[in-house]
């Protein structure tokens, strides 16, 4: 099964790309209404307004963190999705990829669900588009396992959110010390019973 997509993988040592190391650390650990353009750039050894010449704003980079961290899980998430050959499996692959990622990425998942307030409006449009995209994978999933054929039931997208919820949780557990493949299967276990027990008659 191939790895999940990293942060790191993708990255060279440009300015710009040291700046977004920088701003996905000291937004994850401190915040990113704590942290101001001075501090970015201090870090580097740059003056405050060069920030100007790689993004519109603090906003901006923050932006770009956060879709990069969603695009970057769902395409990873197809990846994993291939070759799959039922929707159990599939399920599986679909839950190994968000641990994965979580377990490799856990800072860029923790701008997703703690610094998305911060985005403009359209920026959280668009942010939602991938979310959705993303949870349309498990929509079909969970309704295939659950036998609907050609439609996803208001049922389905309530256990699909539920999922979601559960998965995007993992940011903020503290006293979990499971490996990733025994993680997986866990979380794993824990769906394939939310939807059996969901199940019409």
């Amino acid at each position: 099964m191939p790895a999940a997509t990293t942060h790191s993988k993708s990255r060279s040592n440009s300015a710009r790309d040291r700046l977004l190391d920088v701003a996905l650390e000291l937004f994850a650990t401190r915040g990113y209404q704590a942290i101001g353009l001075r501090d970015l750039t201090r870090q580097l050894g740059l003056h405050a307004g060069s920030l100007y010449a790689h993004f519109e704003s603090k906003q901006s980079l923050l932006y770009e963190l956060i879709e990069g961290a969603l695009s970057d899980l769902l395409a990873d998430t197809r990846l994993r999705l291939r070759g799959a050959r039922n929707p159990r499996e599939r399920l599986q692959r679909f839950v190994h990829a968000f641990v994965a990622f979580n377990l490799a990425e856990k800072h860029r998942l923790q701008l997703v669900t703690r610094e998305f307030v911060n985005l403009t409006q359209e920026q959280q449009q668009e942010i939602g588009q991938l979310k959705l995209s993303h949870a349309a994978l498990l929509n079909t999933i969970i309704a295939t396992e659950s036998g609907e054929q050609g439609h996803i039931s208001p049922r389905t997208a309530l256990m699909t959110e539920a999922v979601i919820g559960m998965l995007y949780g993992q940011c903020q557990w503290a006293q979990v010390d499971e490996n990733e493949q025994r993680l997986t299967d866990t979380l794993t276990r824990f769906v394939i019973g939310i939807v059996a027990c969901d199940r019409p008659g």
